[in-house]
Protein backbone atom coordinates (compact mmCIF):
# COMPACT_ATOMS: atom_id res chain seq x y z
CA UNK A 1 0.00 0.00 0.00
CA UNK A 2 1.37 3.39 -0.96
CA UNK A 3 1.41 6.04 1.76
CA UNK A 4 0.61 9.51 0.44
CA UNK A 5 3.84 11.51 0.23
CA UNK A 6 2.74 14.82 -1.29
CA UNK A 7 3.40 18.05 0.62
CA UNK A 8 -0.37 18.68 0.69
CA UNK A 9 -2.26 16.34 3.07
CA UNK A 10 -4.59 13.93 1.27
CA UNK A 11 -8.20 13.77 2.48
CA UNK A 12 -10.32 10.78 1.46
CA UNK A 13 -13.91 11.99 0.91
CA UNK A 14 -16.92 9.66 0.92
CA UNK A 15 -20.14 11.44 -0.02
CA UNK A 16 -22.97 10.22 -2.25
CA UNK A 17 -24.82 13.53 -2.70
CA UNK A 18 -23.24 15.14 -5.78
CA UNK A 19 -23.69 18.81 -4.82
CA UNK A 20 -22.43 18.25 -1.28
CA UNK A 21 -19.48 16.22 -2.61
CA UNK A 22 -18.41 18.87 -5.13
CA UNK A 23 -18.77 21.70 -2.62
CA UNK A 24 -16.83 19.74 -0.02
CA UNK A 25 -14.09 18.90 -2.52
CA UNK A 26 -13.73 22.57 -3.55
CA UNK A 27 -13.61 23.81 0.04
CA UNK A 28 -11.03 21.22 1.11
CA UNK A 29 -8.82 21.93 -1.89
CA UNK A 30 -9.11 25.69 -1.33
CA UNK A 31 -7.91 25.11 2.24
CA UNK A 32 -4.71 23.50 0.93
CA UNK A 33 -5.57 19.81 1.00
CA UNK A 34 -5.56 17.28 -1.80
CA UNK A 35 -8.76 15.24 -2.21
CA UNK A 36 -9.17 11.54 -3.00
CA UNK A 37 -12.66 11.04 -4.34
CA UNK A 38 -15.31 11.97 -3.61
CA UNK A 39 -16.35 8.33 -3.58
CA UNK A 40 -20.08 7.57 -3.75
CA UNK A 41 -19.89 3.86 -2.86
CA UNK A 42 -18.14 1.93 -0.14
CA UNK A 43 -16.88 -0.64 -2.64
CA UNK A 44 -15.10 2.02 -4.72
CA UNK A 45 -13.52 3.56 -1.63
CA UNK A 46 -12.38 0.16 -0.32
CA UNK A 47 -10.86 -0.58 -3.71
CA UNK A 48 -8.94 2.68 -3.61
CA UNK A 49 -7.76 1.97 -0.06
CA UNK A 50 -6.13 -1.26 -1.30
CA UNK A 51 -3.54 0.81 -3.17
CA UNK A 52 -3.28 4.10 -1.29
CA UNK A 53 -3.47 5.59 2.19
CA UNK A 54 -4.82 9.09 2.88
CA UNK A 55 -3.68 11.35 5.69
CA UNK A 56 -7.27 11.65 6.94
CA UNK A 57 -10.84 10.98 5.83
CA UNK A 58 -14.34 12.44 5.87
CA UNK A 59 -17.02 9.74 5.76
CA UNK A 60 -20.73 9.97 5.25
CA UNK A 61 -22.30 7.37 7.58
CA UNK A 62 -23.93 5.58 4.63
CA UNK A 63 -23.31 5.65 0.89
CA UNK A 64 -25.26 4.32 -2.09
CA UNK A 65 -24.23 0.73 -1.30
CA UNK A 66 -24.65 0.85 2.48
CA UNK A 67 -23.06 1.88 5.79
CA UNK A 68 -19.39 2.91 5.87
CA UNK A 69 -18.47 0.64 8.79
CA UNK A 70 -15.99 -1.48 6.78
CA UNK A 71 -14.23 1.65 5.57
CA UNK A 72 -14.03 2.97 9.12
CA UNK A 73 -12.52 -0.35 10.23
CA UNK A 74 -9.95 -0.23 7.42
CA UNK A 75 -9.02 3.36 8.24
CA UNK A 76 -8.59 2.45 11.90
CA UNK A 77 -6.43 -0.54 10.92
CA UNK A 78 -4.23 1.79 8.85
CA UNK A 79 -4.20 4.39 11.67
CA UNK A 80 -5.85 7.03 9.48
CA UNK A 81 -7.84 9.61 11.46
CA UNK A 82 -11.36 10.27 10.22
CA UNK A 83 -14.59 12.02 11.05
CA UNK A 84 -18.20 11.31 10.15
CA UNK A 85 -20.17 13.93 8.21
CA UNK A 86 -23.74 12.72 7.97
CA UNK A 87 -27.35 13.77 7.65
CA UNK A 88 -28.19 11.06 10.17
CA UNK A 89 -28.11 11.67 13.90
CA UNK A 90 -25.13 10.31 15.79
CA UNK A 91 -25.10 6.53 15.69
CA UNK A 92 -24.05 5.55 19.22
CA UNK A 93 -23.41 1.86 18.42
CA UNK A 94 -21.03 2.93 15.64
CA UNK A 95 -19.38 5.56 17.82
CA UNK A 96 -18.86 3.11 20.67
CA UNK A 97 -16.81 0.98 18.28
CA UNK A 98 -14.58 3.92 17.26
CA UNK A 99 -13.07 5.92 20.09
CA UNK A 100 -12.80 9.68 19.73
CA UNK A 101 -14.63 10.00 16.40
CA UNK A 102 -16.03 13.41 15.63
CA UNK A 103 -19.58 13.27 14.25
CA UNK A 104 -20.69 16.37 12.35
CA UNK A 105 -24.36 16.45 11.45
CA UNK A 106 -25.35 17.97 8.07
CA UNK A 107 -25.82 20.67 7.15
CA UNK A 108 -22.93 22.83 8.31
CA UNK A 109 -20.89 25.46 6.51
CA UNK A 110 -17.91 23.88 4.69
CA UNK A 111 -15.59 25.92 6.90
CA UNK A 112 -16.66 23.71 9.83
CA UNK A 113 -15.36 20.63 7.99
CA UNK A 114 -12.13 22.38 7.01
CA UNK A 115 -11.59 23.32 10.65
CA UNK A 116 -12.33 19.72 11.69
CA UNK A 117 -9.70 18.50 9.19
CA UNK A 118 -7.19 20.94 10.65
CA UNK A 119 -7.96 19.60 14.13
CA UNK A 120 -7.57 16.00 12.95
CA UNK A 121 -4.25 16.87 11.38
CA UNK A 122 -2.96 18.51 14.57
CA UNK A 123 -4.26 15.71 16.78
CA UNK A 124 -2.41 13.02 14.83
CA UNK A 125 0.83 14.85 13.91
Amino acid sequence: MIKHANSRPLVLVLEDEALIALNLQDEIQDAGYEVAGPFTTCSAALGWLQTATPNMAILDAALKDGPCREIALELRRCEVPFLIYSGHQEDWPLLSEFDHITWIEKPVPPSVLVQACQQLSRRYD
